[in-house]
């Protein structure tokens, strides 16, 4: 165990004692008693506050956590291993968010940031061993008290039990002994064959207070004297305001102040219909930007010529192999495909409450980057960062979307131009329209077949804008390859001998952001799609195909197998009905999609069933790990049946759900789940289920017509749902 987690430890047992004492605690510094809302601002906390753990009089414990919860359950993770390693009752121990300090910024990132599915097993790595070394704190104290040696003592039920059978000890009269103790050098979590609790699947620990409307979230926050405020961006990227008559605005009920922004345009209100009757009453002028000519189909056009030149950068550079390889192919696989800009369309806006003053500054929002929204907000402020304070709430849909901190940024300016804490809210209409979305990409394909009809060869030709220059998530040094044009190409299992992939950087000012799975929501598509039209030519079955692919990674062909097994693959369909299958490597999980439809007649189908499929490594929660795949598996359809963001003459045309079009509960299928566990080494879940659903569904149209789609959402391509 490291030094520092010794010193929070002992930190965290001093804290019980306090607690004890009824000195105030952490606890109502940063969570805050009422239920809709955080406390008065207190001063700022010491470091020997920034501790993992804290225990009550009433035997319950907190434990803090780095992660964002936004319905991933990393939290209920989190209260497993606690309940494991402390032998208590997962019902006693509550998750919070950690503040925003250095304490808690994660390791494997080295930033306050939740992406990239590490949130549970990142947690396992940091606090197992923080839970393990309390609970020997604990029993040591227990055993000095009884003067016996602490490998006789037990513990179960937040209780150390004597060897006798008879005695027993509660955590909480424990804490002040145990608080004197020098924490152990080397703490151990249990061994995976003795857990008793992680690897299964308790209730949520959030379900009871989002029911009965307790949960906090970002926009359910509220401050003494706040005003609501909401903006228009300008209608073009890159757009400026030039003027704006601001009487319609202030002659309505409400009214407080119009505020002009970089870019945009708030007004402030006693209330959230007064802030958007006075935006909507507003008619300002903006100049034409640098892209008042961008259209989507020009766009399309662009990517596909830039994809089919390949003229750009390697990444994964074997260039003399593929060369070599696609020119003694026997038969060559050689395809196009395209897919638009998405939107995350998270069901809780963009939101955030800001209070300014001379001091420096705090913000309560949704968040999956408290540190790079410190950092954002500190810089247009003109603060140093530790002047900012960021309380990080429930979140209600991140997909990364809220990894990006520019609506924290406006909160704070509005809040500092009229003096008094200020709720921004965007609307529907500003989300879908002020970017942040999934690149649009077009890829060629060419697959280099040999005499037995197996790929000896792959190269990749890619044409997309790059994320990283615009996110505004630290992710390790910026540069100027943009690696997310690689995952999913990258990354797969399949034995292809020689790979190359090559990044042409096509740019029309459109914002861009991480999306849930990132670069493999587009390559698992291009990828997949390209395997089973190299299967078709070779007159294999496209599930024999990828087994052979896999000879070398006998966990995948394993997992794979499970699944045709669990879909009746090799069982006859009835005629009109047809399947399609595909697989996703990523974040150290596999994962793979059987899509089962009917085709009624040209152009219609109807999704029969989905069978998906993953290996997570070790499993800490199986029904979490479930729920997971399955919403991922939810939002890849959505984006394969019609989503899609595009743009005339510059403008994004979609501004609501009416426009941006989500999988609709009638439009869902049945969806049977298989959770794997097959190795030592934990993985995440949460963004496996979008990338290799649309293949899945796309190579089933596949089968079921010969032809090939290339084109994404499928509306493109001219196939609907059957009604």
């Amino acid at each position: 165990m490291s030094t520092t987690r010794r010193d929070f430890l002992s930190s965290s047992f001093a804290l019980g004692v306090w607690t004890l004492a009824g000195v105030p605690t952490l606890a109502s510094a940063q969570a805050g008693a009422a239920p809709k809302g955080p406390p008065p601002a207190g001063p700022a906390l010491g470091p020997g506050f920034a501790v993992w753990l804290r225990f009550s009089a009433d035997g319950s414990l907190t434990v803090q956590s780095f992660i964002s919860e936004m319905g991933q359950g990393t939290h209920t993770a989190v209260a497993l291993f606690a309940a494991e390693e402390l032998d208590m009752p997962i019902t006693s121990i509550k998750v919070v968010h950690a503040p925003m300090e250095k304490a808690f910024i994660n390791p494997r990132v080295g930033n306050y940031a939740t992406f990239g599915s590490f949130g549970s097993k990142t947690s396992f790595f940091v606090l197992a061993p923080v839970f393990s070394g309390a609970r020997s704190m604990l029993v040591q104290a227990a055993a000095t008290a009884w003067d016996i040696a602490p490998q006789s003592c037990s513990t179960r039920d937040a209780h150390v039990l004597h060897p006798d059978g008879v005695r027993r000890l509660a955590y909480t009269e424990l804490l002040a002994a145990a608080a004197k103790l020098t924490p152990p050098a080397d703490s151990r979590p249990r061994p995976r064959a003795d857990w008793k609790i992680i690897g299964s699947s308790p209730p949520r620990l959030d379900i009871p207070s989002k029911v009965d409307g307790s949960a906090v979230f970002g926009i359910d926050v509220r401050r003494p004297g706040m005003l609501v405020a909401t903006l228009m961006h300008a209608p073009r990227f890159g757009a400026e305001l030039q003027s704006v008559d601001e009487r319609p605005a202030k002659a309505i009920r409400g009214v407080v102040k119009v505020v002009r922004l970089p870019g945009a345009l708030a007004v402030v209100a006693t209330s959230y219909w007064s802030a958007l009757k006075g935006l909507r009453a507003l008619k300002p002028r903006w100049s034409d930007g640098p892209h008042k000519n961008v259209n989507s189909e020009a766009i399309r056009a662009e990517l596909l010529a830039a994809a089919q030149r390949g003229q750009g950068r390697d990444f994964v550079p074997d260039n003399t192999a593929v060369a070599s390889a696609l020119a003694g192919a026997v038969k060559t696989i050689d395809i196009s495909y395209d897919v638009p800009f998405l939107a995350h369309a998270t069901m809780e806006p963009m939101n955030a409450v800001a209070e300014v003053g001379p001091a420096g500054a705090a913000l309560w929002l949704s968040t999956q980057s408290a540190q790079d929204t410190q950092r954002g907000v500190a810089a247009a402020l003109g603060l140093a960062p530790e002047q900012v304070a960021i309380h990080s709430q429930l979140v209600g849909g991140g997909f990364g979307r809220r990894l990006e901190h520019g609506f924290a940024i406006e909160a704070a300016l509005v809040a500092k131009a009229v003096g008094r804490p200020v709720q921004l809210i965007w609307s529907r209409e500003t989300d879908l329209r002020a970017g942040g979305y999934r690149p649009a990409a077009a890829a060629r394909i060419r697959i280099a077949l040999g005499a037995d009809g197996m790929p000896s060869a792959l190269r990749a030709d890619v044409a997309n804008p790059s994320l990283f220059e615009y996110t505004g998530l630290t992710n390790g040094p910026k540069s100027e390859f943009d690696w997310s044009v690689t995952m999913g190409l990258n990354e797969h299992d399949y034995d292809m001998k020689a790979v190359q992939i090559n990044w042409t950087r096509v740019d029309h000012g459109v914002p861009c952001g991480y999306f849930r799975g990132v670069g493999a929501t587009q390559n698992c598509f291009f990828l997949e799609c390209s395997v089973d039209r190299a299967a078709a030519l070779a007159g294999i079955d496209p599930l024999e195909y990828r087994l052979r692919m896999l000879a070398t990674k006998p966990l995948v062909k394993a997992m794979l197998s499970k699944l045709a097994e669990r879909a009746g693959w090799h069982k006859p369909l009835p005629a009109g009905q047809f399947r399609g299958i595909a697989m996703n490597a990523g974040n150290d999980a596999r994962s793979a999609h059987i899509v089962h439809i009917s085709v009624p007649a040209p152009g219609r189908f109807r999704i029969e069933k989905i069978f998906a499929v993953i290996d997570v490594g070790v499993v800490f929660n199986p029904q979490g790990v479930e729920a997971q795949m399955m919403g991922g598996t939810v939002f890849g359809l959505s984006s394969a049946l019609a989503g899609e963001i595009t743009l005339r003459d510059g403008q994004v045309e979609q501004g609501n759900f009416d426009g941006y079009q989500l999988a609709t509960l009638a439009q869902t299928p049945p969806i049977e789940m298989i959770v794997l566990g097959s190795s030592t080494r934990p993985s995440g879940a949460g963004e496996e289920g979008p990338s290799s659903v649309a293949p899945a569904l796309a190579n089933a149209l596949f089968a079921a017509t010969g032809q090939a789609v290339t084109r994404l959402p499928l509306t493109r391509s001219g196939w609907q749902l059957a009604g």
